[in-house]
């Protein structure tokens, strides 16, 4: 249900007249899109929006955005826990499509580039690209930024964490769950699984409160150059060359989030995400596994990626190349799709 706030019929001076009109453009701008329903996502309308938090109570948060339905869904633990409408970049300001990390947060920041603008709940993914409050027109009308209902913004500030990714396709994509003892591990006994592991155990989710930053641990496996890098608060700490077997099949683009370990089997608990799947049907489980059982990891490289994995570390593998026009750690980029560099 959508709400309407009206004002009291009152004589109003020029200038009551004018603060009037100013509230009002502020209130079409966010206040009116406050509207929570239960709605399926392909029948929202502009403003309109779903948050079911209790579907799954903690784990890593994802974001993942459709520019072609102009639809944001928020992913807890795999689990969907919101979907609503946004309004991205428009024609000239093309919101940047591709795998993002959120390191930087401010709740209400004011936009240095246009004029003070106000930008609540804001949550950086790319340069000055943010997820924020702003206007809901039902289609792209924004310099680059993804906008939100005020409330939705509002609730999803509230519920990322240090390295939260932001994922922005042109496509829905598909979601589900793997369960793999090492992922990019290559064949080992047990008890250096158990190793491996028992580094996850025990942590939480990386976090920026209080003045604390937590290390957000971010990979990308890049079959063109047969490399793995790894990226610690966007900076780059393991730079590494990988084996691929049957070289000249395509890995394809693939986003894994580290949900955890799984209490009893003590293996990696991943969300999957396929890219541009074009729905949200789970993904073929079986077909993930093939393609991370693909690679091999020197143990050296694993160990220290192993030690440094945490609840909500970010791992892409892909078949572009890993250089700086599709990676740049400054803004905090795992990768780009190349035809919107």
């Amino acid at each position: 249900m959508v709400e309407f706030f009206g004002m009291a019929e009152r004589r109003l001076t020029r200038r009551g007249v004018l603060a009037a009109g100013s509230a009002a453009a502020l209130i079409g701008a966010y206040e009116l899109s406050f509207a929570q329903t239960e709605r399926p996502a392909s029948d929202l309308k502009p403003g309109e929006w779903s948050w079911y938090p209790d579907r799954s109570l903690q784990g890593p948060v994802a974001v993942i955005v459709s520019l072609s339905d102009q639809l944001a869904f928020v992913y807890r633990n795999g689990v969907r826990i919101g979907v609503t409408t946004i309004s991205s970049g428009r024609k000239g300001y093309e919101t940047p499509t591709g795998v993002f990390t959120v390191l930087s947060k401010e709740k209400m920041h004011h936009s240095r580039a246009y004029n003070n603008a106000a930008m609540p709940d804001s949550q950086f993914f790319f340069g000055g690209c943010a997820l924020h409050a702003g206007g809901l027109p039902g289609y792209p009308s924004s310099h680059g930024c993804v906008h939100l209902p005020r409330k939705f913004a509002e609730l999803v500030f509230g519920v990322t964490h240090h390295g939260t990714p932001v994922i922005v396709t042109r496509e829905r994509s598909g979601i589900g769950s793997l369960m793999h003892s090492g992922l990019v591990l290559t064949n080992s006994d047990l008890k250096a699984i158990e190793t491996m592991t028992g580094h996850v155990a025990g942590k939480s989710l990386p976090t920026d409160s209080k003045g604390k930053m937590d290390d957000a641990l971010s990979i990308i496996v890049s079959s063109a150059d047969r490399r793995l890098i790894a990226l610690k608060n966007g900076a780059e700490f393991i730079s590494a060359d990988i084996g691929i077997n049957q070289p000249r099949l395509p890995l394809g683009t693939h986003v894994y989030v580290l949900k955890g370990l799984d209490p009893a089997t003590h293996q990696y608990d991943w969300m999957a995400v396929g890219l541009g799947t074009g729905g949200e049907a789970s993904i073929d489980v079986q077909r993930e596994l093939a393609r991370t059982a693909r690679l091999v990891i020197p143990p050296d490289v694993y160990t220290k990626i192993a030690r440094n994995l945490h609840p909500g570390a970010t791992m892409m593998l892909t078949d572009l190349p890993a250089h700086p026009d599709t990676r740049s750690a400054t803004d905090f980029v795992i990768m780009r799709d190349q035809a919107t560099v």
